[in-house]
């Protein structure tokens, strides 16, 4: 069974919709100027325990090198 690279960033966020939204892209907007081609970044969004709120998972992982 291949194993998965670890993350090189994993952030949790949680919090009011609007403001998690926001941060949200903020973050994948910066890490994506940081990182460009050499990383992947992935994002997923799920309801929180409280009303109005939502958790966002936002993973960045290093791209693998194309075989030759």
């Amino acid at each position: 069974m291949p194993t998965r690279p670890r993350p090189i960033l994993a952030v949790r966020l949680i919090g009011p919709i609007e403001v998690v939204t926001a941060q949200k892209a903020a973050l994948v907007a910066q890490l994506t100027a940081t990182y460009g081609a050499r990383a992947t970044c992935r994002t997923s969004t799920h309801p929180a325990q409280h009303a109005g709120e939502i958790r966002v998972y936002l993973t960045l992982t290093a791209k693998e090198a194309p075989p030759r």
